[in-house]
């Protein structure tokens, strides 16, 4: 099966920075498998419209590249939301573990990216009956499935190569520690949607302010995970 560019630019990233030893290469390949999983769930008719549930899968990896960039760029200028320059400043910190790594790229991106860019490929809300924002929702809902299914596969291969303690944890805890990320990670989606839902409520020039909002929850889940400095 053909992959989509985000998907290839995943695995150059993860290949580049796993080469360099970089800890960005965990979030990067951890999100790589997640995405091809849901490309595979997209080929195999799983979703309800695919068509669009591809258009999200893109939209969302634009936001995480954009943040790479905005972070790599000189100019400050240039717009890297705080919670992922937290995220990546992690990265370069001695001591960092693998799954921190991990955890921060997570927040950042579900906490932070996933409602924005649900409310980019949403542009059509209001023209939308009832049936079909029902289905959108449900498609939104079904990728929990996939990560959960994902999970193991994303401790087996990406992050037990990190962190080989983090591998006898998931052998000592079996199917445990899937369920309990798998349901953390389905909450914080849910919250996403509403998120979304409450933006698209908004006339379009208050959405930056609504945004804020969601900005700073997800700064405050990093500090309160511990991860945020100071």
């Amino acid at each position: 099966m053909t992959r989509s560019a985000a998907e290839v630019r995943l695995a150059a990233l993860a290949t580049e920075w796993s080469a360099a030893h970089d800890l960005r290469a965990v979030f990067a390949d951890c999100y790589r498998v997640m995405t091809e999983r849901m490309s595979d769930g997209v080929a195999a008719g799983t979703f309800e419209d695919g068509v669009w549930v591809a258009r999200l899968r893109d939209r969302f990896a634009e936001y995480y590249f954009d943040a790479l960039d905005g972070y790599a760029a000189a100019d400050r200028d240039v717009v890297c939301p705080e919670v992922w320059r937290i995220a990546l400043d992690a990265c370069a910190r001695p001591g960092c573990h693998p799954v921190e790594a991990l955890l921060l790229g997570i927040n950042a991106h579900i906490n932070h990216d996933l409602a924005l860019a649900l409310v980019d490929v949403l542009d059509d809300w209001d023209r939308l009956d009832e049936a079909v924002r029902e289905s959108r929702h449900r498609d939104h809902e079904q990728v929990n499935d996939i990560i959960r299914a994902t999970t193991d596969e994303v401790q087996l291969d990406v992050v037990s190569t990190w962190s080989p303690a983090a591998a006898r944890i998931d052998r000592l805890l079996g199917p445990v520690d899937e369920w309990v990320f798998g349901e953390v990670v389905a909450r914080w989606r849910g919250r996403v949607w509403t998120d979304a839902m409450s933006l698209l409520a908004v006339p379009v020039a208050e959405r930056d302010s609504a945004a804020r909002v969601i900005d700073g929850r997800a700064l405050r889940l990093a500090g309160l995970l511990g991860l945020a400095p100071g």
